[in-house]
């Protein structure tokens, strides 16, 4: 049987390599297994197209299973029958545990073999991230065994790297075309290939010790975030269901929409709006401003200027031709419609076969711990235009449950800073933006002054100033300045609480999460303690809702502050809630508020029109 030794840092590390089942030792391999009761585990298969399906699509597919201890690998190929029995029998036995490096293995082995291996798993990528949460640390497998063990596997990867280059052919030598060639077609018994692929199994085995020695004083938190991880695992499994046909037909309307808008400005001009030249004619027609400038100190016509402008032409600051209103307006539209374009046919082209879209979770994405969500990025649609969301709908017979936070940074910001005037108005129940701008102007606030006390609370409780006020409300800066005044005479507690934490070296959470400080930004101190600690107790809830009211599979999706659940519609009711109560809670003796209802059978609630529901193929009523 084919052997590898390699000797890095002092470690000599063999990779075993059964060319096919007539050299696979199965009593040497199962020996090997038998030898450790956590396997480093990694896989390497096909080059997976960006956007698509993933590995629940046809690019899917192993080409090798590798496991590992400290010092020993098995490289096999699931394409020789014996090597896959040994490959299943071990990663179905109830009682192995492995450690992987992000869950793209455990995914892998889903699509590949069937096998869910749930919290069997522990990802060095979820302890190094609790270690240090920044995203600029470097996270990967080779960052990692590189800062804590040895250039090994970096110099593997090298040679892999190489050998790639020399064997893809004529044509596909130029930038990252080999690397795409290599992953699909370098043989299997490619002894760079071996090395590579069972290096890393071992040095994620190498890694986990070392990472586990240093979450020792959160190791509870090492815990909840492995059970957290492995229910994302699962929503990713599961999938979300797709509305295939409202989902094209939005995508008509508002492509139809884009071409129109698009069409007006290349018959008008005779070139698109899209080309710097439209920045530089449309700052032509107006007086009284300037757009903004690029970085080479051309005019600019982003979306966020296009908006500013608006509002200056609308309170008189700046006066626009005609045409230029015109050509205004088509080039917003045109602004308005690209984003939601470039998301449907995202949703679109990353479902697989039976219609379903499998969405990452990250569970520890920015450096407070909140999550993020990739392929697609469902975490930006927003609640206020819900056609997005709407194209995603709970599997037949099941109807949709939310619940979100209510206001929950102001209330984590209260029983941080424990002001008594904010704690005051939150145990009263009324409504913390009306309450904070009668306190601010008096009971006889305008709609406007209201606005404007709630971009306060959350640009003062996160550090901002009075620029990014004003920016935000449209009022001139020294009318913002004078908000925030209010505002901290208002809640001195909070702004003593910013300013106190603003010191640390390392913020540490009520939960006992690590942040360390951004020496640049001393004051977002208090916003790293405020969102992660709304993190965990949503997490809390999320926990509490699958443990205790046996909701564990019914998790649809977590985005933001909000928890989605999906349930059969005869208990839609009983359903909300369970999670109603299980998002409701105290934190240090202030009251976190949350609030469920029932979606019904798709995730966005459109207006009062009807659609057709394309799971039953019947007509009701959308709202």
């Amino acid at each position: 049987m084919t052997a590898y030794t390699r000797t890095h840092g002092g470690v000599a590390m063999t990779v075993h390599a059964p060319a096919d089942d007539a050299e696979f030792d199965q009593a040497a391999f199962a020996a090997f297994a038998a030898s450790d009761p956590v396997l480093g585990l990694d896989v390497e298969g096909h080059a997976i197209v960006d956007g698509g399906p993933g590995h629940f699509g046809p690019d899917a597919g192993l080409r090798m299973v590798q496991f590992g201890t400290a010092t020993t690998a098995w490289v096999l190929n699931p394409l020789f029958p014996g090597q896959r029995l040994a490959i299943e029998a071990v990663l179905a036995d109830p009682e192995r545990r492995f450690t992987t490096h992000t869950n793209y293995d455990t995914l892998a082995v889903w699509s590949a073999f069937g096998i869910a291996l749930g919290q069997r798993v522990i990802d060095t990528h979820l302890l190094s991230k609790l270690v240090d949460p920044d995203e600029r640390a470097g996270h990967g497998l080779k960052d990692l065994s590189l800062r804590y063990l040895d250039s090994g596997l970096v110099e593997a990867q090298q040679a892999l790297y190489a050998r790639m280059r020399e064997l893809a052919p004529t044509g596909r030598r130029a930038g990252n075309s080999p690397l795409t060639w290599g992953w699909n077609h370098i043989p299997a018994t490619d002894e760079a290939y071996t090395v590579y692929a069972g290096l890393d199994a071992v040095y994620v085995r190498r890694l986990l010790p070392v990472l586990l020695a240093r979450c020792g004083p959160f190791s509870h938190l090492v815990r909840m975030e492995q059970w957290l991880a492995a229910q994302s695992t699962g929503i990713t499994v599961r999938g979300l269901l797709l509305d295939r046909p409202y989902t094209e037909s939005l995508l008509e309307r508002v492509q139809d929409e884009f071409d129109q808008a698009a069409g007006t400005i290349t018959r008008a001009l005779g070139f698109s709006g899209s080309s710097p030249r439209f920045a530089e004619w449309l700052e032509q027609q107006v007086t009284g401003t300037r757009l903004p400038r690029t970085d080479g100190g051309r005019p600019s016509a982003t979306a966020d200027a296009l908006t500013q402008l608006t509002a200056e032409i609308a309170d008189g600051t700046a006066t626009i031709t005609e045409q230029g209103q015109a050509l205004l307006e088509a080039r917003r539209a045109m602004a308005a419609t690209t984003n939601t374009i470039a998301n449907l046919k995202s949703f679109l082209t990353a479902a697989d076969g039976g219609g379903r879209v499998h969405p990452q979770i990250n569970t520890l994405r920015a450096r407070t711990g909140r999550m993020s969500i990739t392929g697609p990025a469902l975490q930006t649609l927003k609640k206020h235009d819900p056609r997005l969301r709407h194209c995603f709908q709970a599997d037949p017979g099941n109807v949709l449950i939310t619940c979100d936070f209510s206001q929950v940074e102001v209330r984590v910001a209260a029983a941080l800073s424990r002001d008594r005037t904010l704690m005051a108005v939150i145990a009263s129940g009324v409504d913390i933006h009306d309450a904070t701008a009668e306190l601010m102007y008096g009971k006889g606030f305008a709609k406007e002054q209201r606005t404007v006390s709630k971009r306060a609370t959350f640009g003062t409780i996160y550090g901002g100033g009075a620029k990014a006020l004003a920016a935000q409300t449209g009022v001139p800066v020294s009318v913002a300045r004078g908000v925030i005044q209010r505002w901290q005479r208002t809640y001195p507690e909070v702004i003593r609480f910013g300013k106190d934490i603003a010191n640390a070296t390392t913020v540490i959470t009520g939960s006992g999460r690590r942040i360390p400080a951004d020496p640049a930004r001393p004051y977002a101190n208090s916003n790293y303690a405020i969102q992660s600690t709304a993190r965990d107790l949503l997490v809390a809830a999320v926990y509490q809702l699958a443990t205790e009211g046996g909701l564990h599979g019914a998790l649809w999706l977590f985005v933001h502050d909000e928890v989605i659940v999906q349930a059969p519609a005869h208990r839609a009711e009983e359903v909300r809630r369970l999670l109603q109560e299980a998002m409701t809670a105290t934190f240090r003796g202030v009251p976190i508020a949350a609030d469920a209802e029932i979606l019904g059978t798709h995730w966005g609630r459109l207006p009062d029109t009807t659609s057709t529901d394309t799971t039953t193929g019947s007509v009701h009523a959308a709202a």
